[in-house]
């Protein structure tokens, strides 16, 4: 055979060569996709479980015990929710960079200069300074708590603005987003059922 007849079959081989290679990274990629995918869904499947027949999230159920929580306020002081055990609490979990949260601020003030019998607590999520102008720009008075990832993991909060009714032993009463005063009263009295 001579270097000529030689060269075909060379490029042959290596083209399949190449063609054996693309394969291997197709299947590799194939299944680190299905990988990804599993651990995606099982990613998802606490979100799922947050879900009733109605498809909407709501966090922990009604009846639960609320879990405690011991967080930073505004003024640098730990609050801890059995601070207010004995008292009925609107636990409120909101963010400075929600759009809808920061139409609630007004709503919530008026709500709570309203409700005097209805402790409402906020853990907002924003830095110390960003939560501390929002309590004098808004002239919040009940307490705003930094928020922690893992309080809000406990608390199953499937986004922001959520609301907790929490009653006088510390039991979620009332759990749901609320984007009006009327959703948020109409949340609280329900509670009372």
């Amino acid at each position: 055979m001579t270097d000529e007849s030689k060269l075909p079959i060379v490029l042959l081989l290596m083209l399949m060569t190449i063609v054996i290679l693309l394969m291997v990274v197709i299947v590799g990629l194939f299944l680190r996709m299905n990988q990804l995918q599993q651990e995606v869904l099982a990613a998802l499947q606490p979100l799922q479980a947050m879900h009733e027949s109605d498809g909407r999230p709501r966090g922990l159920e009604v009846g639960e015990k609320a879990p405690d929580f011991r967080l930073l306020d505004t003024k640098g002081q730990i609050i801890a929710l059995e601070d207010f055990t004995g008292q009925k609490v609107l636990l409120t979990f909101s963010s400075v960079r929600c759009p809808v949260c920061t139409e609630r601020y007004p709503e919530l003030r008026f709500f709570s200069e309203q409700h005097r019998s209805v402790q409402v607590v906020m853990i907002s999520m924003g830095s110390l300074e960003e939560n501390q102008q929002l309590v004098e720009e808004q002239g919040l008075s009940f307490p705003i708590l930094m928020w922690e990832d893992a309080v809000a993991r406990e608390y199953q909060v499937p986004g922001t603005p959520f609301f907790y009714v929490i009653d006088e032993e510390g039991v979620i009463v009332n759990a749901d987003f609320a984007n009006t005063l009327e959703q948020l009263e109409a949340l609280v009295e329900g509670s009372a059922e």
